[in-house]
């Protein structure tokens, strides 16, 4: 599998399988920026820093950065997942 580093992102396209094999080397910020991700991919890494966070800015994202910087996504299928993933946390708790 190819390494890559967060200087890379802004100027090429990486497949999800290449992203997931570098997480933690990389920027989850960069990635919701630079990147076309999937929802799932979002979820699991993006909406848990605690875990892969490289930086503070990485513990900011929220689902409407998701909205907004991965725009090929529906706004209704985020919206449906932000439902069932909140359920799930209190659920949890």
């Amino acid at each position: 599998m190819k390494i890559i580093y967060n200087y890379q992102l802004a100027n090429e396209q990486f497949d999800i399988e290449t992203l997931e094999y570098n997480i933690d080397r990389l920027s989850l910020k960069k990635l919701l920026n630079t990147q076309k991700l999937t929802l799932d991919f979002c979820i699991k890494y993006l909406l848990n820093p605690e875990e892969h966070g490289m930086c503070i800015e990485d513990y900011y994202i929220s689902w409407d950065d998701i909205i907004i910087y991965q725009s090929h996504i529906p706004k209704e299928e985020v919206l449906r997942a932000k439902i069932i993933y909140n359920n799930i946390i209190w659920r949890h708790q």
